[in-house]
Formats: structure tokens, sequence, C-alpha cells
């Protein structure tokens, strides 16, 4: 397994992700994961933020680690396409979480609105921008993690 590629490519995935959620909030999309997560160990403001941010990253690269594992051992290849393959699963498995965030996060619903699934609560527009930005990390990672270091072997005819 390339863990270096898989690092990178999490933090690239990560970025982009986090990107594309500050093109939302200045699109009126006011979906902000990084401050969810630091709020769940601190006060909102720019710590809090920075916080998140720090375990956005890491959840990326851990995330990305798991596609690399997949890569390897389930699909024999990686690729954009194979990426978004996994971005499917991934997307469904974070989407489900966002419904339970209420029973582990100490501010919400009381300070916080509820996400629900998917972010479902938040409205159809935060809905798509959640499965979009998982979408384009699976890419992300597919296409940088590159060939798989442990590919099929090859059949052979017996005669």
């Amino acid at each position: 397994m390339k863990v270096g590629k898989a690092f990178t490519a999490g933090i690239v995935g990560g970025v982009a992700m986090t990107l594309l959620a500050w093109l939302g909030r200045q699109m009126g999309i006011g979906l902000n994961g990084e401050m969810m997560l630091g709020t769940m160990v601190s006060s909102p403001g720019s710590a809090a933020w920075l916080i998140g941010f720090a375990m956005h990253m890491m959840l990326s690269v851990a995330i990305a680690l798991i596609y690399a594992w997949g890569f390897e051992r389930v699909t024999h290849r990686a690729g954009l396409v194979v990426g978004l393959g996994f971005a499917v699963i991934h997307v469904i498995l974070a989407g489900m979480v966002m419904g339970i965030i209420p029973a582990i996060h100490p501010m919400i619903p009381e300070q916080m609105p509820a996400p629900g699934a998917f972010m479902a609560n938040m409205g159809t527009s935060f809905v798509a921008l959640f499965v979009i930005e998982h979408l384009v990390f699976g890419a992300i990672v597919g296409a940088m993690y590159g060939p798989v270091v442990s590919a099929r072997p090859l059949r052979t005819e017996t005669a």
C-alpha cells in the first residue's frame, strides 16, 4: 500500500472539500463541517474552526488510507472512476453519521441545528453540496493514488 500517496491524496481531498464548502458559503449554503467538528471540543470562533479543520484533515487522511486499502485489496486498481465508486459508499456512510451527530455533539440541538442524515434538515442545497464534496474527495484520492502495488495476478491458461 502506498501510504505516502494516500496521505497526500487525503490532505488534497480534504482541502478540496473545505474549499467547496467555502464556495458554498459564498453562495449562501452555510455548510461548515470544520466548525461543526471544532465546536465538539471548543466554543464557536476561529479557534474552533482551526481545531475542526485539523480534525477534518486527520479524518481525510484516515479515510484516504481506507480507500488505499480498498484499492489494493478489493478492486486491485485505482483511478478517478474507482475513487468515485468508493466515494458513493463513503457518502452513504458519512450521510448516516450526520444523522447521529446530535447524540455526540454537545451543542446540538440547543445551540446549533441538528443537520440530519445527509444534512437533510438543512435543505436540498446542503444535501447536494455534501454529496458533491464527498464525490470530489473520492475522485481526487483515486486519481492521486495511481497504480496499485498489489495488482491482481494474471490468469494463466492450463492445457
